[in-house]
């Protein structure tokens, strides 16, 4: 199965920082943003490419579209130097939010078939990558779902910061009918957000991607879930962090030096 990491951000939310550094490579214990989601993604061994969504020369301001490149060549630099046991390979993208910077990966490398993980680079977490592909591929042989999406349990008093999935059962197997974008703590429809992290089956959605700037979860994933094609993966996560904002970030930095969260060993090291 192949990778796409979304990792094109300006970070805009955690300067002054990133304007010396790419949001990725800020470190978390020594390691950057997105060696703890790459060793994520590939800790289920099923994973044998990967593609990075780097930002490359956009934007109107002069400098802005310096700064935006630059970020992309120290992302590139960084991941040739690192052996991974499996191909990664940066792209340059539109930034034109996760809708259009997928489609745009997927047309660059001529990707019309098969399933990718679809992973976002700023957040980070730990889960059973291999259970949820086997969850996938048992949705779509009993459903005919065309995507899984990765939930999890959040706090009940942290639920408007979260996309909101409303489930239903069947066949034993977990449908999501809608996510609900921050709602209010009292109207939430459960306590299971999105993980930032999906299974798409590209045969069956390219044709659903918009060619406009949009978020998969504003453009794809309604039209799936009306047609039963959007599966939910329960899991229970040790640790959920968006590192958007320099609170989160200072947040996970002092957790990763206190031991309390740790990146995935790679598969097959010591």
């Amino acid at each position: 199965m192949r990778a796409i990491i979304l990792a094109a951000g300006k970070g805009t939310r955690l300067r002054p920082l990133t304007y010396g550094i790419a949001k990725p490579l800020l470190p978390l214990k020594g390691k950057p943003m997105i060696e703890w989601v790459i060793r994520s993604v590939l800790s289920g061994n099923n994973i044998k490419e990967i593609y990075v969504g780097i930002s490359g020369t956009v934007g109107k301001d002069f400098q802005e579209r310096i700064l935006s490149h630059t970020h992309g060549i120290c992302i590139d630099n960084y991941l040739k130097k690192v052996d991974y046991g499996v191909p990664v390979h940066t792209i340059p993208t539109p930034q034109k939010e996760t809708a259009g910077d997928i489609l745009h990966i997927l047309m660059e490398r001529n990707i019309t078939s098969g399933p990718v993980l679809v992973a976002y680079g700023d957040n980070m977490t730990q889960f059973n990558v291999k259970k949820m592909i086997e969850y996938h591929r048992k949705c779509r042989k009993k459903l005919g779902t065309a995507a899984t999406v990765l939930l999890f349990k959040a706090p009940k008093k942290e639920l408007d910061r979260f996309g909101i999935a409303d489930i239903k059962k069947k066949h034993g197997l977990t449908l999501i009918k809608s996510f609900v974008e921050k709602p209010n703590i009292s109207e939430a429809p459960s306590e299971l957000a999105n993980g930032g992290y999906y299974i798409l089956e590209v045969e069956d959605v390219l044709d659903l991607f918009p060619r406009k700037k949009t978020k998969v979860e504003e453009s794809i994933f309604p039209v799936l879930a009306e047609q039963e094609k959007l599966a939910g993966f329960v899991e229970k996560l040790p640790f959920w962090l968006d590192i958007s904002t320099m609170e989160a970030y200072e947040k996970a930095s002092v957790m990763a030096h206190e031991g309390l969260i740790l990146p995935p060993p790679l598969p097959n090291s010591e």
